[in-house]
């Protein structure tokens, strides 16, 4: 009975639905409609629309050049790969370390190139006496020339077993040096500078006093010789090896460096004096391997101004009547005087008062023979690249007139036998030097007290040294 009524139902439904009363309007038809969307809300608009962020372009890898008489060669690989980048980073920050014996001197320089300008702070000790020496340096590269700036402070003690009475020296002050490069080879130079001189006594007559000069000098050749940059431009603070290292000197295997200084009483100066100095290196290739290294020099302080209280027959005396040393007689800074021994003269011979004087020159000679090249030996974390065998010998004067300078008490010759090798350890390529120099012939002083104006010139010394280069 309910299926029955399920089954009537839909069309008694169909059949009540409601007819439409006006004619026309069921003879019209009814268009269909489409659903309309629902109604977005809008943003009101005095908030602000975010931006568009368009994705940026694809990077474009750079082209490799391409051999256009070879198309199909390979590309030629890339100068650094990123290890060897990384490493001559390292490299470039690391310290020059420069080790100098017997004298107990340590020496360490750090440098920054940052565009054009390099930024340089370097510190000196010397353990046994414990002289310091601090200098910073500010150097500009310009497209035609070259300024550097620097300030130092250097303080010095008397060696333990001399007999020299003085405390400290302490020398500060600071300078002004301008390159004009003409050529590669060629290099013109003026300085400008202003030292201040204090010393432990009150009593000396140069306490307190101020060294201003200025240098005019001309470079030939080479540029990273340090004795001849040291008579050009900036005489502290330079490496001083014990052979010429570096042998890469100019055309002609020759290099040339003169200068001529003059201080005076301008401003804050209290000397005056002029010097003028000059120096001339040379190779000579004697075969395929073996070469000798030439060097000549010379100087002389011509005008300075004596201040002798009391000058009895080429001596002078204090007014005590006791004999000064010659550098008493004259208005000039120790430090300015030219000097017959060290590093930098005749090996054999100290730096000290005795070697020094107003009027000096040397020549010395560095024979060079291989006893092994460009080979990798090893021992433990140290690769021994090249070594060689030295022969030496040098000659020279020191005095303070022209007259006294050929003397014989006031000249000095010597000979030796070295080494120098190169090796590499770690990141750090490495020379070692070592000669052992003997005086032939040279004055003696075998009692200074009797004669104090004596000169002992007569040594033999051992010198090594240690420098790092990059």
């Amino acid at each position: 009975m309910a299926a029955a009524v399920l089954l009537v139902t839909p069309p008694v439904l169909a059949q009540s639905e409601p007819q439409p009363s006006d004619p026309q309007a069921q003879s019209q038809p009814v268009p269909p409609t489409d659903p309309q969307p629902a109604p977005v809300p809008q943003p009101e608009t005095s908030q602000t629309q975010p931006p568009t962020v368009e994705p940026p372009p694809p990077s474009i890898p750079p082209q490799t050049p391409v051999d256009q008489a070879n198309p199909s060669a390979p590309p030629p690989p890339s100068i650094l790969s990123g290890a060897a980048g990384a490493s001559y980073d390292r490299r470039e920050s690391l310290p020059n370390i420069n080790v100098y014996l017997p004298e107990g001197t340590a020496s360490v320089r750090l440098r920054k190139l940052i565009r054009n300008v390099l930024f340089e702070s370097q510190i000196d000790y010397k353990f046994i006496e414990g002289d310091i020496s601090t200098f910073l340096r500010y150097k500009y590269y310009a497209r035609s020339f070259t300024y550097k700036l620097s300030v130092f402070d250097t303080v010095q003690f008397p060696d333990p077993g001399s007999s020299d009475e003085q405390p400290f020296e302490r020398v500060r002050g600071g300078l002004l040096l301008f390159e004009f490069p003409r050529n590669y080879n060629n290099r013109y130079y003026w300085l400008l500078q202003d030292d201040r001189l204090t010393f432990g006594s009150i009593n000396n007559v140069d306490d307190r006093k101020n060294n201003v000069y200025t240098k005019v000098s001309y470079q030939y050749g080479t540029e990273f010789d340090e004795r001849m940059n040291a008579i050009v431009g900036e005489s502290r603070g330079r490496i001083t090896p014990v052979l010429t290292a570096f042998r890469e000197l100019g055309p002609q295997r020759l290099s040339f460096a003169a200068a001529l200084t003059l201080s005076g009483k301008v401003g804050t100066g209290d000397y005056q004096y002029g010097k003028f100095e000059t120096e001339v290196l040379k190779r000579f290739d004697l075969s395929s391997t073996t070469f000798l290294v030439t060097r000549a020099h010379m100087g002389f302080i011509p005008w300075r101004e004596n201040v002798c209280p009391n000058l009895i027959d080429g001596v002078c005396y204090s007014n005590g009547g006791d004999p000064l040393q010659p550098i008493e007689r004259y208005s000039i800074p120790r430090y300015e005087l030219l000097g017959l021994g060290g590093r930098e003269g005749l090996r054999s011979v100290r730096d000290n008062p005795d070697s020094q004087g107003t009027h000096e020159f040397h020549i010395t000679n560095e024979y060079f023979f291989p006893i092994f090249r460009n080979k990798d030996f090893r021992t433990f974390l140290l690769h021994w690249n090249n070594l060689y065998g030295i022969a030496y010998l040098g000659a020279g004067g020191v005095a303070f007139d022209y007259k006294n300078l050929l003397k014989t008490p006031n000249t000095v010759v010597d000979a030796g036998l070295g080494g120098e090798t190169s090796l590499t350890l770690r990141d750090f390529d490495v020379i070692l030097s070592m000669l052992y120099a003997h005086g032939v012939k040279g004055p003696q002083c075998p009692n200074p007290k009797t004669d104090p104006l004596c000169r002992d010139l007569k040594n033999n010394r051992i010198l090594f040294s240690i420098r790092t280069v990059h």
